[in-house]
């Protein structure tokens, strides 16, 4: 749950894991200055010294609406992402980065495991497979990154005033391609079939209905 200052304003970023997070992170440091509740070294830390089950910049909705008061922040905003292509880059990241899904485990195997691993663990793979509508608070401005992130820019800039001039593009960041390169590896692509896409679907019925997702990619 990144909160930075613009201005005078109190704005909550609420980071859905995989939807260019770390990209919207860095524009805001860059061009408003520190953000708060934001960990990016969360899971090296000791787990007798972690103080929360996830991430404070994954924290879910509800977690949220403990913590913070109703009006205490100004603005709410988030970045979306179609749930099929975002459950692939998370099979992907955990695959390839941080092994803990086998190399031999193909996306459909492990899109089956889901529902019960969740069921188990919430806050499995540092909140990477929660439901974007369990993060995303009621009320918050969505982007979807089908989209761009140019209306963001925008958005940014309306909230922010004249008083700042904002580059008008969040450069990609953390991008699995570039991550894997560097060490001299490559990711296998996968292209879900429609009996896998139909079975995400059911497991994500309410991000596909309240953001506005078809099940067809």
């Amino acid at each position: 749950m990144p909160l930075v200052r613009i201005g005078s304003k109190l704005v909550y970023y609420a980071h859905v894991p995989k939807c260019a997070g770390s990209a919207v992170e860095h524009y805001l440091r860059q061009n408003f200055g520190p953000i708060a509740f934001c960990d990016t070294k969360f899971l090296s830390h000791p787990p007798a010294t972690k103080w929360t089950k996830s991430s404070p910049q994954h924290v879910d909705a509800m977690s949220m609406g403990r913590l913070f008061p109703p009006k205490f922040i100004d603005a709410r905003f988030a970045t979306v992402r179609h749930p099929v292509k975002r459950l692939v880059s998370v099979y992907r990241f955990q695959r390839d980065v941080e092994k803990t899904i086998p190399e031999a485990t193909s996306f459909a195997a492990w899109i089956d495991t889901l529902a019960e691993a969740r069921q188990a663990d919430p806050y499995i793979y540092d909140n990477h497979v929660r439901p974007m509508t369990e993060i995303v608070p009621r009320g918050a401005r969505t982007f979807k990154l089908e989209q761009g992130l140019g209306p963001l820019v925008d958005w940014l800039q309306k909230l922010a005033g004249e008083d700042y001039q904002l580059p008008g593009e969040i450069e990609p960041r953390n991008v699995l391609s570039d991550r894997l390169e560097k060490d001299g590896l490559t990711s296998k692509a996968v292209r879900p079939a429609k009996a896998v896409r139909e079975k995400i679907y059911k497991l994500y019925r309410q991000d596909f209905d309240r953001f506005g997702y078809k099940i067809d990619l």
